[in-house]
């Protein structure tokens, strides 16, 4: 089985590129202002759709220095499916950008890593730099969620759909997590936070890069970075999880919409 897989930004972030590094010796900064550009990821078959991540509502986007561009749901309506028929979403990590617009799928049973829970709502958040990256209501929302039967506790490999595998991709967070799907140009790996931009690639003998700028445990997002490349057919079947390139180098889905990409298709060069 393969999958039609799409991204769907919703907004964009205004930031130099020495805000997207961690200090590295011997790395170049990218000599101009770097934004971040801010996903949603959609898989469809003929029979089964998962939502990867669902962004951030407005309000909280704006608050956090974010140029709202649409809510993702409304990229889902204009693929053609309704939000409310979405009955699997992965949330790679908790994160105010990827975890805090879970009202928009109401019928959606969420996908988190044991891990990234229990971090989020453990001691860790007692420090102010840690929770930073972290929306307290949209973690309690969440644990509503929980109570209500709709999230499930995920831990190791698992197939959330036939063919499409979530992997452990820890460092960004200690519950982060990738998400392999099979398409017709081979397996996408979806890294999201685990790789900001492609200049995130470190790890084994990948070639000199430097982490992103918020990192929990560099070893281990150094580990993931290589198994990100190892669950890979090659370089562009790692989808960074906030590169700009994502907007320029995948073909529209729909003509007159910029915000909604194919990913399932070979990029332009460059």
């Amino acid at each position: 089985m393969t999958y039609r897989l799409y991204a769907l930004r919703y907004g964009i972030g205004h930031r130099t590129a020495r805000e997207n590094y961690a200090p590295t010796p011997g790395f170049r900064y990218p000599e101009t202002d770097q934004s971040l550009h801010c996903f949603c990821w959609l898989a469809v078959s003929d029979e089964h759709v998962v939502l990867v991540d669902v962004g951030a509502d407005e309000n909280t986007a704006r608050q956090r220095g974010i140029d709202y561009e649409r809510d993702p749901a409304e990229s889902v309506r204009r693929l053609g499916l309704d939000p409310a028929a979405i009955t699997d979403v992965v949330l790679t990590h908790l994160h105010w950008d990827h975890a805090g617009n879970l009202g928009a799928f109401p019928n959606a049973t969420f996908h988190v890593r044991e891990a990234e829970l229990a971090y989020a709502t453990g001691p860790s958040m007692s420090h102010r730099f840690l929770r930073r990256p972290y929306a307290a209501d949209k973690v309690c929302e969440l644990v509503g969620l929980l109570h209500r039967g709709r999230v499930r506790l995920r831990e190791g490999e698992y197939e959330v759909a036939p063919g499409m595998t979530v992997h452990p991709a820890a460092g960004h967070t200690p519950g982060s997590q990738a998400v392999r799907v099979p398409t017709a140009r081979g397996h996408v790996v979806l890294a999201s936070d685990a790789r900001h931009y492609s200049d995130n690639r470190v790890g084994g003998e990948s070639p000199d890069g430097a982490p992103f700028s918020v990192v929990v445990r560099t070893d281990e997002y150094c580990d993931t970075s290589q198994r990100l490349d190892e669950l890979a057919p090659g370089p562009d079947h790692v989808i960074p999880g906030h590169d700009p390139a994502i907007s320029r180098h995948y073909p529209r889905a729909l003509p007159d919409d910029p915000l909604i990409r194919r990913l399932d298709v070979e990029p332009a060069a460059g």
